[in-house]
């Protein structure tokens, strides 16, 4: 399909144990054979090596040489694997070689001096779906896979690569595109039984499954998109020590003079699949000091940005009025009131604590000694998945531009039942059903429009 042939470092420029180099297209052995030389070969380090020396799908070991000036570049790993058993269905070459900037690069040079052209981003999967290798969802999940934050995420694309959504779409255009052929059939009438049969194959088969697979995704996002835990309160309250402890390492730095925080620290952890983003803010409160003002200012940008709030408070201490009225600022529904220093307060102010704190989520944490810190992990995952269904098992979930199809798709069909309802011409009917068909094509790459999978492979890198 495609008359060129495409090149790119596949692995992160970097020092590291591998780089990896592929080429695709019909000229990638020929390339392969110019510069490359087995260590078993008597072949000199400036001829050609023979074309039946390279076998499909078998690694190579041996040397990238420049037969021009017969230096040997590097010690490599090769393997060749002919179309269309490859993951582009064209003609593909691999070369491993030790990685580095230097070294990589100077492979990449040869290769286009042969006759490669540098690959844009995505430019594999790209010819992979064109090729008709995957398909578009296939290849959306790639990215997905790629970037996936957690292994829960990781697990639902892995889901999309083996052609999950794929199987579920295409079954359920061929079964609209049946009941549309009846309704095709005969426009001018239906009998009253064939008209309840289609009414109910929509409304009690075709809406469900895909609002289901809309709940899905719904349910699914946070294990992809993450959550915003904001850690506020009043200067030297343990909230530092709070996030290390999360985290389990000296990512913010711990000091009992108050005030050493002065912006955001940031760190990432995964509750039970959920990456989550915890940000340790500045101490609010009041101050002359203009870089503190501009630290406390951002913490209370966090707060209105934060999914949940855990507002650090003493056990140790009475609370102060700022705190009191810090708390009546936060929205009650992300609010989760984090009790600190534990090992050190008496159980008279544990008491009084709870009892000025009871109308808000309460728990108990010695930031110092880890005490309840795993109860607090615990109830900020129940926190954000309360209203999602919990499954063991990993289904096919689609992503959100698929969600967004899918609810046109909804839309179309729910149009065909008001249709059936108000008896309104058969033809109209059935032009609803093809509308849902044709959506359903834009989720595999079935209708040909260009710019909807330009858009896509546009968000890989190069060398994918």
């Amino acid at each position: 399909m495609f008359d060129t042939t495409i090149v790119a470092i596949s692995t992160p420029i970097g020092p590291g144990g591998i780089g990896v180099i592929r080429i695709s297209g019909e000229n990638a052995l020929d390339i392969l054979l110019n510069l490359f030389v087995r260590k078993s070969d008597p072949t000199s380090k400036t001829e050609r090596t023979p074309q039946n020396i390279i076998k499909s799908h078998r690694l190579y070991y041996g040397f990238i040489v420049d037969h021009i000036s017969a230096e040997v570049i590097d010690e490599v790993l090769a393997v060749y694997m002919q179309a269309p058993k490859s993951f582009t269905r064209e003609d593909i070459v691999e070369i491993h070689s030790h990685s580095g900037y230097v070294v990589l690069n100077r492979i990449l040079s040869l290769i286009v001096d042969n006759g490669a052209e540098l690959a844009g981003p995505g430019e594999f999967t790209k010819r992979a779906f064109l090729n008709g290798r995957i398909d578009l969802s296939q290849a959306e999940a790639i990215i997905d896979i790629i970037n996936a934050p957690s292994e829960k995420a990781a697990a639902i694309a892995s889901r999309q690569i083996q052609g999950g959504i794929r199987q579920l779409t295409t079954q359920l255009m061929d079964d609209i595109g049946s009941l549309r052929a009846i309704i095709e059939a005969d426009l001018e009438f239906f009998e009253i039984n064939e008209s309840k049969r289609i009414r109910n194959s929509i409304e009690e088969g075709f809406i469900p499954t895909i609002e289901n697979l809309i709940e899905r995704q719904k349910e699914t996002e946070i294990y992809k998109e993450g959550r915003l835990i904001a850690i506020i309160g009043s200067p030297n309250v343990g909230k530092s020590s709070l996030l290390n402890r999360l985290v389990e390492r000296e990512t913010a730095i711990v000091s009992d003079i108050p005030g050493t925080t002065r912006d955001l620290v940031k760190d990432f952890i995964s509750i039970n699949g959920v990456p989550i983003e915890l940000c340790d803010t500045a101490g609010i409160h009041s101050t002359e000091d203009p870089i503190e003002t501009i630290g406390i200012e951002r913490s209370k940008t966090q707060i209105d940005l934060a999914d949940i709030v855990l507002m650090v408070v003493e056990s140790s201490r009475s609370l102060l009025v700022s705190e009191f009225e810090m708390l009546d600022k936060i929205p009650i529904e992300k609010l989760v009131v984090v009790v600190n220093k534990d090992d050190l307060a008496s159980d008279y102010k544990k008491n009084d604590i709870e009892k000025k704190l009871s109308r808000f989520r309460l728990t108990r944490v010695s930031a110092k000694t880890g005490f309840g810190v795993d109860a607090l992990k615990k109830l900020i995952f129940n926190e954000i998945t309360m209203h999602q269904q919990q499954s063991g098992k990993t289904e096919t979930v689609p992503n959100l531009r698929q969600r967004k199809i899918l609810e046109k798709v909804a839309n179309e069909l729910k149009n065909a039942l008001g249709m059936i309802d108000n008896n309104m011409p058969n033809e109209l009917i059935a032009e609803s059903l093809k509308n849902a068909q044709r959506l359903l094509a834009e989720i595999s790459g079935k209708t040909g429009e260009e710019e909807i999978y330009e858009k896509i492979f546009q968000q890989f890198c190069v060398g994918k």
